[in-house]
């Protein structure tokens, strides 16, 4: 499975949607690397389609599929609870899709 995070250098939300990444790999048993990559430019942003930051795909996915804001460097929102930082659910949605275990945890 393959794991980024794109993020602007100085972005406040990174390192929280990270630990929250970390986290949900670590509860569900996944000795996963995350690839961290800080985005300097809107040029680069566009160029590696980030949507907003922090970013995080699996497996070349967002991790919320649905979302369409523009591409860039500007803070993303997660929803309304979660703001700029992707919960934990979101998160093992995605990671639940990646692995190709459906609607619900596995348990």
């Amino acid at each position: 499975m393959r794991v980024e995070l794109l993020y602007f250098d100085g972005d406040p939300a990174a390192m929280p949607a990270r630990q929250n990444l970390v986290e949900v790999l670590t509860e569900d048993a996944f000795e996963t690397p995350i690839q961290m990559i800080a985005i300097s430019s809107e040029e680069d942003a566009a160029l590696l389609g980030m949507r907003g930051s922090p970013t995080i795909r699996i497996d070349d996915a967002d991790i919320d599929p649905d979302w369409n804001g523009p591409l860039g460097l500007a803070p993303r929102s997660y929803g309304t609870d979660d703001g700029p930082v992707p919960g934990k659910p979101i998160i093992r949605r995605a990671v639940e899709r990646a692995r190709g275990w459906g609607h619900g945890r596995r348990g």
